[in-house]
This record gives structure tokens, C-alpha cells and sequence, in this order.
């Protein structure tokens, strides 16, 4: 059988190990990342492998004649950044199935792990839809979804996603094996979404609209590619890495100012808008990471604020 992987990153790489353990050696179509050690990375796992490789150079004609003259019996797309143009692939017979870290229709774009978390989603889900003329558009065939853990950041949901689609190509491989048709999931009670890429105002943490949870939410969905969520010391950007909702039992906390700064026995706590505070455990402050036992010494003392 004929697979081919088209991706952009290192994101294939649990997939194409999967499919080398049953002895199934993927072609890899490859869309060069601006992250130059993850290109290193691709191209020493191709040459231990061992697999077809075909490097993009010119994005308007590449990947079509890689598709068109490839024979392939199915494509899976693993992050690309440009739209396919489904009709310049008419004579193509390949079905392409797109992975995408969101539960389709919802969380459309390109950073649908992010979105998640900074929402607290209960449940964070990725599907496998069949490839359409919009981007993050057409059927979902497979879906799957899994508890949001307090430990998960960006990064660790990333890695599980990559792990976890794996499941539902071997299900779409057997299907057409066994020369089955693919069924449809209907989601058509969930409202279509669009998120764009975070810019500063959304790893930015507002002190007077955002309560103790959802800023530990930002904090987790901006780890560790943003080193967690912005704010302000003294007019000097700092980052919260990481932190936790702790209830307060003092009147003067829970009526303190959103931002204000708590230190007792070593341990930074942050009075917010909903009567909570968060514990800071770590925050990147003057290009240096700081635990939150050192932070009196970096200037964060009871009364000082945020933002």
C-alpha cells in the first residue's frame, strides 16, 4: 500500500514510525519550517528511515506533481501552511484526508491547541476531515476526544495529538483495505468557529476581565512557545509560566485590587477579579527564569502589582 505524508513540521513523525512498524514505508512530502532545527531534525529522521522524501521548493507546482505522479493510495496532510487547490487535482484519483488538532467545525485555524486551553475546554479534541477547497473545511470521517488535565500546556497536547492521530489512520487504512466506504460524522449541531494566530493581546493577561482560572488557562496554553502568559512589573514585561487557583480565605485578599501581590513563606500569590488568587510557581522576568521562592529578591513583595 501507497501512503504518502505531506507535513511542515516534525508533527509526522509518531505516524510514520507507526507505519514503518507494520512494515509500511511512507513517502514524505516535506514543506521546509522556518525553525531550522526542526528541518535538521526531518531530514535525520528520513535518512535513518530510509523513506521517500521529497523536499518543496516551489509551492505552486511541487506538491501537485508529487501527488499526481505518486500513484498514492491515500495522502494524509500533517500541517501545510498554504490551501490546496483541490482543482488543479481532478485527474488526481488519491483520496487526501487532513489531521487538524481541533474538534471540527469548531476551533478552525491554525492554532487550535492554543484556543483550546486558553478556553478551558473540559474535553480538547482533534479529528481527521477529507480535504476541501477551504481551509479546516469538509467532512470529519474521525474524531477523538480526551479530559483536559491540569498538567497539559501547549506543547504536551501537541506531542499527544500527534500520538493520538495515529488511531484514527490506521482506522481509515483498514477501511480501504478492506475496500469499505469511509462514514461521516455528523456535526452539524456545533457551531463552526474560526481563531486566528495569538497576537500580544491574547497572551497578554487582563487583571480587570479575567478571573484566577482563566488566567491559568493563558498560562498553560502559552507554554512553553510564549514561556506562559504577559504581563507588566514595574512598566517591565514579565512572563508567568506557571501557576495554580488557590481559594482565599482572608476578607482583604479576596477584596484586594486584581494584580496585587501577596508573598507569604516563600510563595507569590496574585489576587484576582473573582476573590482567588493564583500561586505563582515560576515566571521569566529579565531574561531569566525566576521560582517563586527568589522572587522577593527580584523586587515582587506584598502590596506591589501587576499590570
Amino acid at each position: 500500500m501507497k501512503i504518502a505524508i505531506l507535513s511542515n513540521s516534525d508533527a509526522f513523525f509518531p505516524l510514520a514510525y507507526a507505519l514503518l512498524g507494520q512494515q509500511i514505508s511512507p513517502s514524505i512530502f516535506y514543506s521546509p519550517s522556518p525553525d531550522s532545527h526542526t528541518n535538521q531534525q526531518v531530514i535525520a529522521f528520513v535518512s535513518q528511515a530510509g523513506v521517500n522524501f521529497t523536499e518543496e521548493k516551489q509551492p505552486d507546482k511541487d506538491l501537485y506533481n508529487w501527488l499526481t505522479q505518486g500513484n498514492y493510495d491515500v495522502c494524509f496532510v500533517v500541517g501545510y501552511k498554504h490551501l490546496i487547490d483541490i482543482d488543479r487535482l481532478k485527474n488526481c484519483p488519491t483520496p487526501i484526508f487532513n489531521i487538524h488538532f481541533g474538534p471540527l467545525p469548531a476551533y478552525r485555524g491554525a492554532t487550535p491547541v492554543f484556543w483550546q486551553l486558553k478556553n478551558g475546554e473540559q474535553n480538547i479534541g482533534l479529528c481527521i476531515h477529507s480535504l476541501s477547497q477551504k481551509f479546516d473545511d469538509g467532512p470529519v470521517v474521525w474524531l477523538k476526544e480526551t479530559t483536559n488535565l491540569p498538567h497539559y500546556n501547549y506543547r504536551s497536547v501537541n506531542l499527544l495529538f500527534n500520538q493520538l492521530c495515529v488511531e484514527g489512520v490506521f482506522y481509515i487504512l483498514q477501511l480501504i483495505i478492506n475496500k469499505l466506504p469511509i462514514p461521516l460524522i455528523q456535526r452539524d449541531g456545533i457551531r463552526s468557529s474560526y481563531q486566528k494566530r495569538p497576537g500580544l493581546n491574547e497572551v497578554t493577561i487582563n487583571w480587570q476581565q479575567m478571573d484566577a482560572a482563566e488566567i491559568c488557562n493563558l498560562i498553560r496554553a502559552g507554554n512553553p512557545w510564549n514561556k506562559g502568559a504577559i504581563t507588566f512589573f514595574n512598566g517591565q514585561e514579565i512572563k508567568l509560566m506557571d501557576a495554580i487557583v488557590i481559594a482565599n480565605e482572608a476578607q482583604d485578599q479576596k477584596n484586594a485590587e486584581p494584580g496585587s501581590i501577596t508573598v507569604e513563606n516563600g510563595q507569590l500569590n496574585i489576587c484576582c477579579r473573582d476573590g482567588n488568587s493564583i500561586q505563582v510557581n515560576m515566571l521569566f522576568y529579565n531574561e531569566c527564569y525566576i521560582p517563586e521562592y527568589q522572587c522577593m529578591h527580584w523586587g515582587f513583595l506584598t502590596g506591589k502589582k501587576l499590570g
